[in-house]
């Protein structure tokens, strides 16, 4: 393999986190049509996750799939959740394969459960096979089997965070629908201040700013992703950017290594 990137696409960015299982296909096109045009232009192997937004979160927090098998719902609400789940992912690969790209869908549920201490375990055999054969794995968050609580819920980070032990990328990429991280809900507050790097330095006192979700979200708002991403480019001595996929070519950009104005870059 060559230079190996991980791109997250937020489940924010591509549906209707209140309309359950809307996705937003003009954003899922935006952002697939970059990846495109970022793959004519540059040598690099890629590995995409995305988020599941209003179609899993929903049933995930209904049948209380983080505490695993806790009643007679429980395995019922655990296969409903990673069907919804799986139905995003193919809408996903179904829209790049008619626009060119060599995707292949992966349910982290088929190469990996996690222990008791909500590590993950498996193999990343098939995923490094179908990169090396010029392959764009797509994987998601999904329904794991659960050594302790016999299932939970793995986030799209959660998986990066497995992969990424086993294919060392040098730059992982989180798409959302803001520009970064702020000092507050940019959403919320006008004069909210974009924090360009965190690192090591910062990164504990930049957590703090960091709130979770409005919506539902049963795998953590920014604080967790945050917290997920700069543990992983600090273990893997690589670069993370938090960037805004609404904006024009940000995407590409952050592929071909071009200077975004506004994002925010993580290192260890």
């Amino acid at each position: 393999m060559g230079k190996l990137y991980f791109l997250k696409i937020g489940g924010s960015a591509i549906t209707y986190k209140n309309r359950p299982r809307k996705a937003k296909m003009q954003a899922i096109r935006r952002i697939l049509s970059q990846v495109k045009k970022a793959k004519a232009k540059g040598k690099f192997d890629l590995v995409i996750g995305h988020g599941s937004g209003s179609f899993a979160h929903i049933p995930a927090k209904r049948y209380r799939i983080n505490e695993g098998i806790i009643n007679r719902q429980s395995r019922r609400g655990a296969a409903l959740t990673h069907l919804v789940a799986k139905e995003l992912n193919t809408i996903i690969v179904s829209e790049g394969l008619r626009m060119g790209l060599e995707l292949f869908p992966f349910s982290p549920s088929s190469f990996g459960m996690w222990r008791s201490d909500d590590s993950g375990m498996g193999s990343a055999d098939a995923i490094k096979e179908a990169i090396k054969h010029g392959f764009i794995p797509v994987v998601y968050g999904d329904v794991v089997m659960h050594s302790g609580k016999g299932v939970s819920i793995a986030s799209t980070e959660d998986v990066f965070t497995f992969l990424a032990e086993h294919l060392n990328p040098s730059r992982i990429i989180l798409a959302t629908d803001v520009d970064g991280v702020f000092d507050k809900d940019p959403k919320v507050y006008a004069d909210a201040k974009l924090i360009r790097m965190v690192d090591s330095e910062n990164a504990q006192r930049v957590l703090n700013y960091a709130s979770g979700s409005t919506k539902i979200d049963v795998t953590g708002g920014m604080r967790t992703k945050l917290a997920s991403l700069h543990a992983m480019v600090k273990k893997a001595k690589s670069e993370g950017m938090i960037i805004n996929c609404g904006r024009e070519d940000s995407v590409a950009d952050a592929l071909t290594g071009k200077r975004i104005e506004r994002c925010t870059i993580i290192r260890g």
